[in-house]
């Protein structure tokens, strides 16, 4: 939220919003893009509720997901177990 403001954390009007400040901007994104994607033809509609790899734009796959190579899934089902590492 606070970078579709452009705001710092650390500013007067960014401190002051208060938890139903924060949902109530929500929930009108949400509504101001549902406006958005009404005003669309049903082909262009399409498109842009397509998943894209943020990087390059190019549409993924019907279940493909984006992978991400630094992920230690080991490590991560230990963290998971609860395991303490070293």
């Amino acid at each position: 939220m606070l970078k579709q403001f452009r705001a710092l954390p650390t500013e007067g009007r960014a401190r002051a919003m208060k938890d139903r400040d924060y949902l109530w901007c929500l929930a009108n994104a949400l509504v101001d893009r549902e406006e958005e994607l009404d005003r669309l033809c049903p082909a262009c509609r399409a498109r842009a509720l397509e998943e894209k790899c943020p990087a390059c734009g190019q549409t993924l796959a019907e279940g493909e997901e984006m992978a991400n190579p630094a992920f230690d899934m080991e490590r991560f089902a230990r963290l998971r177990g609860g395991e303490r590492l070293a």
